[in-house]
């Protein structure tokens, strides 16, 4: 019985030393990597990376809150005596009616959003008209092209009242339109439009359509020069070399009566008169730009009164940077 006591305890503190029981200082742990897991080997949290990157506002705080305005548009806000019309060519034997407008802004637009209301003030029981413009590549200028809204009506009536609205315009960053700036005030561009100008019309015609008579300028005052003076005759003059520019003469024949005359020039050219037939005196005339029916194929308008009597009449044309230039002769 003694022996089998002892082998006994023999056994129990074989036990009790493996599990150091026989050891009275507490066990150092070893360094905290956190609680064990049933995964395995407990690592720790994984790395402290920081906040996430700060991207910024977003576009709505914070963010362009400038409202875009007006600064140039032709017409011009409240310009009354408006072309009502403009002529442009349709293919080669064809001409129609339009209105150009541009309107430019202070900052670039949105260029997905190009549609304006124009507004019949005159007659308001007129339905609005909504147009789609077309951008400048910058996206500062919008061009609007006024169709005819019938086939026998013209894009604007003579003598009438309209107000396009552009407040459906916005800028890149969505800001609406400022309708309380001074240029444009509420958003709506207003013009008051006048007559028709068919005398420019019917030279448009002849301009757009018409192939050009060439005629070489004569390059001296005192030999012969060509005659360019058939009332409704489409010119091409060139003009011959005189140092770094161009300088030529043709000729005018005076009728038996005081004849006003006009020229629908292409281009903006000094152009001198002289009556030659006795002596030389200077015939009074203007050139000045010309009402925009048609541009760029009719800019300026040289206008002089041919005196009666068949008088010979001398035209000098520059010094200019030009060597060609077009022109239809008009006699009224």
């Amino acid at each position: 019985m003694r022996l089998s006591h002892v082998a006994a305890l023999l056994s129990t503190c074989a036990v009790l030393t493996l599990t150091g029981c026989d050891n009275d200082d507490p066990i150092t742990p070893s360094p905290d990597a956190g609680p064990p897991t049933d995964a395995g080997p407990d690592a720790g949290p994984p790395p402290d990376a920081g906040p996430s990157p700060d991207a910024g506002p977003s576009p709505d705080a914070g963010g362009d809150t400038t409202k875009p305005h007006v600064t140039a548009s032709n017409p011009e806000e409240g310009a009354t005596n408006v072309l009502p019309v403009q002529t442009y060519k349709v293919d080669t034997t064809n001409t129609s009616l339009r209105r150009l407008i541009s309107v430019s802004f202070s900052e670039p637009m949105d260029p997905t959003a190009a549609q304006v209301t124009l507004l019949d003030v005159s007659t308001p029981a007129n339905a609005a008209r909504v147009l789609t413009g077309t951008w400048s590549e910058d996206a500062l200028t919008l061009s609007l092209s006024i169709p005819r809204p019938e086939s026998d009506l013209p894009p604007l009536e003579e003598d009438n009242r309209y107000s396009l609205d552009l407040t459906s315009l916005r800028d890149v960053a969505g800001n609406a339109l400022d309708t309380a700036h001074a240029g444009l005030g509420d958003g709506r561009l207003d013009f008051t439009t006048g007559e028709r100008d068919r005398v420019t019309e019917h030279a448009c015609g002849h301009a757009l359509l018409e192939a050009p008579a060439a005629v070489r300028a004569g390059a001296s005052p005192t030999t012969m020069y060509p005659a360019t003076d058939s009332p409704h005759e489409f010119y091409e003059l060139t003009l011959p070399a005189s140092g770094t520019s161009f300088l030529g003469y043709s000729e005018v024949v005076s009728a038996e009566r005081d004849t006003p005359v006009i020229m629908y020039l292409s281009h903006d050219v000094p152009v001198v008169i002289h009556d030659v037939t006795e002596s030389e005196t200077v015939i009074a005339s203007t050139v000045t730009p010309a009402p925009q029916v048609c541009l760029p194929a009719i800019t300026h308008t040289l206008k002089f009164t041919a005196p009666a009597g068949d008088r010979f009449l001398r035209l000098t044309y520059g010094p200019t940077p030009l060597e060609k230039f077009t022109f239809v002769f008009e006699r009224y």
